[in-house]
């Protein structure tokens, strides 16, 4: 990102606070920190390992292309103001970002922008779109890999904790840490009841709390609860037992979202016990919101479960398709998922990046065949997805210690005193 203008001026919070707050959080994480006005200017910078984002940027210009990472970060903003106050995104090269907004008054007034970071290998990144990098020049694409290499990478969970710390961070620039931390909640005013509570949207929200779909999740709880407070007439103690019966329908939806039925039942236990102490529409608002994340994590471990189905899926495509040019982008296509999901997924369930799996899945089948068919190494090469006869040779050997001629004369022992570069898959 882009250091701009670092001044105070016309801005609507406490620009000194925000600054301190971003060159802390900066220095502990090891990543880049922005603070950013209302329209989404860059006043101050905080640079850690921005080499990937500015070579991005100087590859684009010299190609004549603009750069879209302004308008992404306010994009970015108004996403994490509608999904509680944080959102990770990533830009158009696939670098991870993740903003929170400064509220005062109950009005965004800036922002904090964490990033960029990388949740992949260099090599898998660019492989998830080679059409991004069409054109480059070796040199460029040397300029760009190590630019890339000083980009802080980190694993999807820790980016998320990262986001989790600077929504904290921005909650405290703002006016009231109290008021912001239920202000994406938005409690209505005395309006007029509507005439029927909406099922739609209860059904709804069943879905998305089964599915673990937790932006969703927010929307429509938040919506519910403006209708709960309007239909009440200021009866608080109505408006507690409407809760409590959403509370009822939204474990349902955890138990057959698979979440454990023993933990749920605990869970609403405790509903029954907290939810007496509540003497505010605040307080109410956070704790259904509180209560519904304890859903959603017992919720999760289904969906953990989906993605190890979907990277069974990937493996046996893999399996199928390896004497192809397979790349990460058909196996993603195959499974429904994006190339640097699918990517970040596949690395998180199978222990190793998709492109290191691939080669030993390769090799695997060139040692098959240079024991059980007569076929030539040329035809193995072929057979097994490899362009050119020379790098199958030299992969091979790295993951056997010794050429493939030399395998298939000695049967497969291996040769005394090597050791070959890693085990074989």
């Amino acid at each position: 990102m882009e250091q701009c203008r670092s001044q105070e001026a016309g801005c609507a919070f406490d620009f000194k606070t925000a600054r301190e707050t971003a060159e802390s959080f900066s220095a502990a994480c090891g990543v880049s920190c922005a603070v950013l006005d209302g329209e989404g200017g860059a006043l101050f910078t905080a640079r850690v390992g921005c080499e990937g984002c500015e070579a991005c940027r100087a590859l684009n210009a010299r190609r004549g292309v603009p750069s879209p990472c302004d308008k992404l970060h306010l994009y970015g903003v108004a996403q994490a103001e509608r999904q509680g106050g944080r959102y990770t995104y990533f830009c158009p090269s696939g670098l991870a970002y993740f903003a929170s907004p400064i509220k005062v008054g109950g009005r965004t007034a800036g922002a904090l922008v964490g990033g960029p970071a990388l949740i992949m290998d260099v090599e898998d990144y660019l492989a998830s779109d080679p059409e991004l990098w069409r054109g480059l020049s070796p040199e460029e694409m040397a300029e760009l890999c190590g630019a890339l290499e000083c980009s802080p990478a980190m694993e999807p969970t820790r980016l998320s904790h990262m986001a989790a710390l600077l929504s904290a961070a921005a909650v405290c620039v703002g006016e009231s840490g109290k008021q912001e931390e239920c202000a994406h909640i938005q409690p209505l005013k005395a309006i007029e009841a509507p005439e029927r509570y909406p099922m739609d949207k209860e059904r709804e929200l069943v879905r998305a709390v089964k599915e673990g779909d937790q932006a969703t999740v927010r929307r429509l709880l938040r919506e519910l609860l403006e209708h709960i407070q309007s239909a009440s007439g200021g009866d608080f103690g109505l408006m507690r037992s409407r809760a409590l019966e959403l509370m009822a329908v939204l474990s349902r939806a955890a138990v057959d979202g698979g979440g454990d039925q023993d933990t749920i039942l605990d869970m609403n236990s405790r509903c029954l016990s907290e939810i007496d102490h509540l003497r505010t529409v605040e307080e109410l608002a956070l704790w259904l919101t509180r209560m519904t994340d304890r859903f959603m994590d017992a919720v999760f471990s289904m969906v953990e479960v989906k993605h190890r189905d979907v990277i069974y899926k990937a493996i046996e495509y893999l399996k199928r398709n390896c004497r192809d040019r397979v790349t990460l982008e058909d196996a993603a296509g195959h499974v429904g998922l994006s190339p640097s999901y699918f990517s970040r997924v596949f690395k998180e369930e199978v222990g190793e990046s998709f492109n290191s799996y691939l080669t030993a899945l390769r090799i695997s089948r060139g040692r098959a065949m240079l024991l059980d068919t007569d076929a030539s190494i040329a035809e193995i090469c072929d057979r097994c997805g490899f362009d050119d006869q020379s790098y199958f040779t030299k992969v091979f050997r790295k993951y056997t210690g010794v050429t493939p001629g030399r395998f298939r004369a000695r049967r497969g022992r291996p040769e005394t005193g090597e050791e070959p570069d890693r085990k074989q898959a």
